[in-house]
């Protein structure tokens, strides 16, 4: 997803927020050249120490990875309930369910550490067009529901998944979300009406299928990583550690674009339940599950760099508090979006200590 400033650039918080972030930006900038203290230290990585390191990073993800099947099982069978007997309280049900399964799998996905990229886009693909699969009120006809000529199966909706845009969106937790909190229980009535069939039908499918691809994703990285830490040795250790914070500044650079995306409301996260606050909150918390100043990772940020991991750790408990104990508004998403770029150069600044420190 691109990059994008949310509206209302203009107000007083927001341009404070932006300048704050330029400065924090030529400031970052001026430290990319890796310190002599940060090359000396290298030494006292070990072999044990980023052995810790990998084991905690596939400890917190199997513990989320659990929970997450475990509260998928949980919306697929709501869903099915739903359809036996839709009703408004069956169908709150099954929004309370996928609030729990969408965090979980978000925690989930951000404690992994090998490429899951093309997994991720068959389950948590957004933003979305939700006239591409039902209709939409100034687009009454539209979408693949309201497409008899196309049938309901799991080849037509999977083939039809970003078809011929990233945003056409057949699969996933952002199809479900659009169905269910756009759509009242009148809307899957058991019914002769073609659409409220066919609409019925792509519940049921899409629930059936996200359920599935969870399963296989969550199961075949557990396989890679379990490999990785298998075969983690004094030759390969420096490679796994770049593999690790590469990966995590990544996601958190991933985390400061879906911040920005929060004000616009067709680009974020959660749009449709008004979730993506707390969607942040679940990644960050992770974040500092796997870096915080209790962790191996925090060992060997202060061996890279003893004050860009003191700022590294200021910052995340910054962010971790502020999306834990305060409400979305303009004031708060703004600070976030400022701590997140933050925590995005510390990671950068630190990751280039460790590239050009090691072989």
């Amino acid at each position: 997803m691109a990059d994008t400033f949310p509206p209302r650039l203009g107000t007083p918080m927001m341009r404070i927020a932006l300048l704050l972030l330029f400065i924090l930006i030529a400031g970052c900038d001026e430290q990319t050249t890796p310190r002599s203290t940060g090359t000396r230290s290298l030494d006292s990585i070990s072999l044990v120490l980023v052995g810790r390191i990998v084991d905690r990073f596939q400890k917190v993800n199997r513990d989320h990875s659990k929970n997450t099947i475990i509260a998928s099982d949980a919306l697929l069978v709501s869903v099915e309930n739903f359809l036996a007997d839709p009703g408004e309280q069956q169908l709150q049900l099954i929004k309370d369910n996928w609030y729990q399964a969408h965090n979980t799998f978000l925690a989930a996905n951000f404690s992994l550490f090998t490429d899951q990229d093309k997994n991720v886009f068959l389950i948590d693909a957004w933003p979305i067009q939700g006239g591409f699969l039902d209709s939409l009120p100034e687009y009454p006809h539209s979408g693949i529901i309201s497409d008899v000529a196309l049938t309901i199966t799991e080849t037509s909706i999977r083939n039809q998944h970003g078809i011929t845009d990233a945003q056409e969106v057949s699969l996933g937790f952002h199809a479900l979300e659009f169905l269910i909190f756009s759509r009242t229980p009148d809307d899957f009535t058991i019914s002769d009406d073609e659409v409220k069939v066919r609409r019925r039908q792509a519940l049921a499918l899409i629930a059936q299928l996200l359920n599935q691809d969870i399963n296989s994703m969550l199961v075949n990285a557990d396989r890679v990583q379990s490999g990785i830490h298998a075969t983690l040795n004094k030759g390969n250790m420096y490679g796994v550690l770049k593999q690790l914070l590469h990966r995590s500044h990544k996601k958190v650079q991933f985390l400061f674009s879906e911040a920005n995306s929060i004000s616009n409301e067709n680009t974020g996260h959660s749009r449709f339940s008004k979730s993506s606050w707390s969607n942040l909150g679940t990644q960050v918390e992770v974040l500092s599950e796997l870096t915080n100043e209790n962790t191996a990772m925090n060992r060997v940020f202060t061996l890279l760099d003893q004050k860009t991991s003191a700022d590294y750790r200021q910052t995340l408990v910054q962010a971790t508090d502020t999306l834990s104990k305060r409400k979305r508004n303009e004031e708060n998403l703004a600070r976030v979006t400022l701590l997140l770029a933050a925590l995005g150069h510390q990671l950068g600044d630190l990751n280039i200590v460790l590239e050009n420190s090691t072989p």
